[in-house]
């Protein structure tokens, strides 16, 4: 890392060179994915700004007040107005906005544009959990996870909470404490920026700043599904699938119903539903979608509920009423054309309202 000898470019909003900078930056920000770009560091005022312009590389964004004084480094900046804290706050690129909402009051409120939905107690978080519990369960999905214009705050701590990494979204306020992402506690402070950013830490810290995160954090692993059901929330969302009008494996449906299931699918593999077009395997990370017949269908749950080979080819062969060697067969073609794999263990802790 390092300064340049020049002086960063600076896109006021979502105007200059690259009008999806910004968005995408702010994106990256409020999620705590993992940005094509880099690292995404928001200042919420002058405090730390030439700290900041020396740390950042040239694939990382600054988003800065409109206005702030140029300063010299690698990274681009992007001037917002407003700001993202407290409950109904408006952080504005240009003159595009996106409001905060508590993750409760999202599923009721009137969405009317962009809105960000974090944790804003104890009860918010509950309320999350009872809502991916009841999707496992019956393939009811809460209504603010399958808006497209909402976008939950640290998705990516809720989905991997162990994963250790550099910070990649970090909030430096008014005094110079520097945080992780919307949500995290202080991990330094700007005067000794480089140490901050050298320290890797679990994903959860993300989610220090919410009243309970330890408890939440220990909810989080004892939902080992979790990331599953936030990417079937995204499929639903890319599809324009709302509740009812399709049907998930492994969120309150199964197609072979055999009680012979000794796995759950994969946490990264491609999704079966029953649309009203049909079968479909649909890859939220690939985009990829296949329509199936009914038999390759009945293949895929086999596999991906089964923990070997033979046991999703006897199933196949019971369900579908084909011999043991064309099961085979079928199974081994599924797993080289479709992309998908034999399931995980099912936790027994988790077993209950799988199916």
């Amino acid at each position: 890392m390092g300064t340049s000898a020049t002086t960063a470019r600076h896109d006021e909003g979502a105007t200059g060179e690259d009008p999806l900078l910004g968005p995408q930056a702010l994106r990256e920000w409020v999620t705590g994915g993992h940005a094509a770009r880099g690292r995404v560091f928001l200042r919420e005022a002058e405090t730390g700004a030439e700290a900041v312009a020396a740390a950042a590389d040239p694939e990382d964004v600054i988003l800065e007040p409109a206005g702030s004084v140029p300063r010299h480094g690698a990274a681009r900046a992007v001037g917002y107005g407003g700001r993202l804290a407290d409950l109904g706050d408006e952080l504005f690129l240009g003159e595009r906005g996106v409001e905060l909402q508590d993750y409760i009051a999202a599923s009721f409120v009137q969405i009317v544009g962009p809105t960000v939905m974090r944790f804003f107690d104890e009860a918010s978080w509950r309320a999350f959990l009872d809502d991916a519990d009841l999707a496992r369960g019956t393939g009811v999905f809460a209504a603010a996870m399958l808006d497209p214009r909402v976008l939950l705050a640290d998705r990516s701590a809720l989905a991997r909470p162990q994963e250790v990494q550099t910070p990649r979204a970090l909030r430096i306020d008014a005094d110079g404490r520097v945080h992780l992402g919307l949500q995290g506690e202080a991990v330094g402070h700007v005067d000794d920026l480089p140490a901050a950013l050298g320290r890797a830490r679990p994903r959860a810290s993300a989610l220090g700043g919410v009243p309970g995160s330890a408890d939440l954090v220990a909810e989080l692993d004892t939902r080992p599904w979790l990331r599953r059901y936030l990417d079937a929330a995204d499929l639903r969302k890319m599809l324009r699938l709302p509740n009812g009008a399709a049907r998930i494996a492994g969120f309150g449906w199964t197609l072979l119903d055999d009680e012979l299931a000794d796995a759950e699918p994969p946490t990264d593999d491609p999704f079966l539903l029953d649309t009203a077009e049909g079968f479909l395997l649909a890859d939220v990370r690939t985009l990829r979608r296949h329509l199936l017949s009914p038999l390759t269908a009945a293949v895929v749950d086999a596999i991906q509920t089964s923990r070997t080979r033979g046991r999703a080819a006897a199933r196949v062969a019971r369900a579908c009423g084909v011999p043991d060697a064309h099961a085979r067969r079928l199974c081994l073609d599924a797993f080289t054309a479709l992309g998908v794999h034999l399931g995980a263990p099912i936790e027994d802790a988790s077993r209950d309202g799988v199916r």
